[in-house]
């Protein structure tokens, strides 16, 4: 009975062999193998067979330096790479780049090159690889160097790089922006760098500490006012980009110019509750305070920078707005009435606070003459929002 089980086993491993051995190829594969370029070709694109795809690729990288200028050989090239298998890239990705970059700088044809790069993003969102995106940086740069008219694989390379791209990427990108060339893409750069932004802080930091008005209010553009960002990533750069922007108010004649772009910042910061600007957020009353006596912000300006740094300093803004609401007092006192719509904002702030400490500076105003009814209101209702 062993024996006769034993020989079944052996007669069905040997039937399954033969059949395995004997299995017929399909005809793609006849027809690859047997046909001209135009017949590979069409092979390729029949049969949905990874394995035809990875041989088409093989076929091309062979064949190119015989055939160059072939624009056969440059179908049947973009017919493999798009065709090419996942798992093979999976299994060994360094040889698929290796295979994909002698393909890519064997052809000077966009469609070749183009299709490399689809397929190249395709890949990384499957899984990620940081050779590929070494490989598109170094395409970019060399293009970027040479000053070359930009392309269609130009254009591919910028949008691969939103895809597959990091923080080496933000550097090749921002150079595009920086010389200035290319222009029709600025768009799509500015699209690429908003969807690598959470993987290039560093780099973005590093810009921002040594950006000029002129470049922040760019990078401001790109990442602060940007909505497709997360409110947390926006708002680290805003916090940056205003202490700089207090930098070059230090360092520089200050101007309209920069006391709007500073209260367009903090607006997004307070927007955000990005309460971890607060100690920012008090130096910065007092560079808005400057800018606003010298007639670089408005009084409705400056109310709104006061609401900001209501939101932002919490308490930390309790003094600076006392001593504030101190010196408008005495001014009124003085003959030299202040705006009314700037002590009704620092009043507002303060009840909204509700710090025992203004009690009496509040107090204050209610005794002083010739404020408009209206302050001396504002005054009394904030005294009575105090916490003790």
């Amino acid at each position: 009975m062993k024996k006769m089980l034993l020989g079944a086993l052996l007669s069905a491993s040997l039937c399954l062999l033969f059949a395995q051995e004997s299995a017929a190829p399909s005809q793609a594969q006849i027809k690859f193998v047997k046909g001209n370029v135009s017949d590979k070709i069409a092979a390729v694109k029949s049969s949905g067979e990874g394995a035809l795809a990875k041989k088409a690729v093989d076929f091309v990288v062979e064949n190119a330096p015989l055939l160059k200028d072939d624009r056969d050989l440059a179908g049947l090239a973009v017919a493999g790479i798009l065709s090419y298998p996942a798992e093979e890239y999976k299994k060994n990705p360094k040889q698929v780049l290796q295979d994909f970059s002698d393909v890519f700088y064997a052809f000077d044809d966009t469609n070749v090159r183009v299709s490399v790069l689809e397929k190249i993003s395709a890949f990384y969102e499957q899984k990620a690889f940081s050779d590929w995106t070494a490989f598109v940086n170094g395409y970019l740069t060399q293009k970027i160097a040479a000053a070359s008219s930009s392309d269609d694989t130009v254009k591919k390379s910028v949008a691969a790089l939103g895809v597959i791209g990091n923080g080496s990427s933000f550097g090749v990108l921002h150079s595009i922006i920086q010389q200035n060339i290319w222009t029709d893409l600025h768009p799509l750069v500015y699209e690429a760098l908003t969807k690598i932004a959470d993987k290039s802080l560093n780099e973005i930091f590093d810009v921002v500490d040594k950006a000029e008005l002129v470049e922040l209010k760019l990078l401001s553009k790109i990442f602060i006012k940007n909505d497709k960002i997360s409110p947390a990533l926006r708002s680290e750069i805003a916090e940056k980009a205003l202490n700089r922007s207090m930098i070059l108010s230090g360092t520089s004649s200050n101007s309209q110019d920069l006391a709007g772009f500073q209260l367009e910042t903090v607006k997004v910061l307070a927007d955000n509750k990005w309460t971890r600007a607060s100690d920012l957020a008090k130096d910065y009353f007092n560079v808005a305070k400057i800018a606003y006596n010298g007639k670089f912000l408005t009084a409705e300006q400056w109310t709104s920078a006061i609401s900001c740094v209501e939101v932002l300093a919490s308490r930390a803004a309790v003094s600076p707005f006392t001593e504030y609401l101190d010196q408008m007092n005495k001014a009124q006192e003085s003959g030299n009435a202040p705006d009314k719509a700037v002590v009704l904002a620092v009043i507002n702030a303060l009840a909204n606070l509700g710090d025992k400490s203004s009690f009496d500076c509040l107090l204050y105003v209610t005794y002083v003459k010739d404020y408009p009814e209206e302050v001396a209101v504002a005054a009394r209702n904030a005294l009575t929002r105090l916490k003790w």
